[in-house]
């Protein structure tokens, strides 16, 4: 090894190792359970089916005996069903069957009914089917899905640019969790327990590409978008912009509550807005830095449609992108934030 090129090296060494251990890619075997559950209980009726391949046709096949059981059948005659996120209760279970909480989750998942009426109905499918020997049986399959899809993400390279981009390390780990049954929507999953100390987790849907003509002979090949990750990701690099600076951010709330149509927000998402903004202004940002500046603008243009200052803030961000000798981790950009929001007029 040259010394030019072991300097190379020890350069790049922080981001390859935040890049390998800090990103974490699974199946949990809970949060699946729950996906199979309300799939099978929901999919005759919702317009958007899971996406097909050769795993929801197992789903299919091995529960079409049960598609009448009393658990489905309950669920379904309830007045409302809950969102495509109810599966990340998952994640708050105890380990074993039965399931119980174990850990309060900060979102309520389950507002179709009381936790413990679904739990009970849950827990009852979940043994009169045997759910454990169906997951067992394709937990290679899991561990084959995770693993190209992180494969898929390191050979991107873009956790490289989002590190390049912010200029720092962060000791905390994005846990992206799979769906391969969803194709509603992803979510991200919030917890202050100690169990989840220094994890952003994300529950990531498996959305079907029509344009693949995709069947129930088709392969899962689960590829994570990149802006989706890079905009989760970029969320564990921000997380101290608002606690640093909340009291003269508070003076300034009422700038983030109105949206780019005009609708006034509750004034307790100011936070949540202000966040999204700068995370979703970042991530376009970093799509610019990688993909060009075509994609950067898509990126931006999408996200002014609902953010009213994502595009003055994009904007302003070419002072942090051209004196990077200046700042040289984002952090020792706050300051210039603050200012320029401080001071924004339209």
């Amino acid at each position: 090894m040259t010394i030019k090129f072991l300097r190379f090296y020890l350069l790049l060494l922080p981001t390859l190792l935040w890049s390998q251990d800090n990103l974490d890619i699974k199946v949990d075997n809970r949060t699946e359970a729950l996906s199979i559950f309300y799939t099978l209980a929901t999919a005759d009726t919702l317009d958007t089916k899971p996406t097909p391949s050769t795993y929801y046709r197992d789903v299919k096949l091995y529960f079409e005996a049960y598609k009448n059981h009393e658990s489905l059948n309950w669920y379904r005659n309830l007045d409302t069903w809950d969102g495509y996120d109810m599966a990340s209760l998952g994640l708050f279970l105890s380990k074993q069957h039965p399931f119980t909480i174990a850990v309060k989750p900060e979102v309520n998942y389950i507002r179709s009914s009381s936790q413990e009426t679904f739990l009970y109905h849950f827990n009852k499918f979940y043994a009169d089917t045997d759910m454990h020997g169906f997951i067992n049986k394709h937990k290679k399959l899991y561990e084959s899905v995770c693993q190209n899809a992180k494969d898929a993400v390191l050979a991107s390279g873009i956790l490289n640019h989002i590190q390049s981009f912010y200029g720092t390390t962060v000791d905390s780990r994005f846990v992206i969790y799979l769906d391969l049954l969803n194709n509603l929507g992803s979510n991200a999953i919030n917890s202050d327990d100690p169990g989840f100390i220094n994890n952003r987790m994300f529950r990531l849907a498996y959305l079907n590409d029509e344009s693949k003509h995709l069947t129930d002979e088709s392969p899962v090949l689960f590829t994570p978008y990149i802006n989706v990750v890079t905009h989760e990701i970029s969320h564990l690099f921000l997380k101290e912009f608002i606690p640093k600076y909340r009291k003269r951010l508070y003076k300034i709330r009422q700038l983030f509550l109105t949206t780019s149509n005009g609708e006034v927000l509750n004034e307790t998402e100011w936070e949540n807005e202000l966040d999204e903004l700068l995370v979703r202004v970042c991530t376009a940002r970093i799509l610019a830095q990688k993909f060009g500046y075509e994609k950067g603008i898509e990126e931006i243009n999408n996200q002014a449609k609902h953010f009213k200052l994502a595009k003055p803030l994009y904007e302003f961000f070419e002072t942090y992108i051209s004196n990077r000798s200046l700042y040289k981790e984002v952090t020792m950009f706050y300051p210039e934030i603050v200012a320029f929001l401080e001071n924004y007029t339209e």
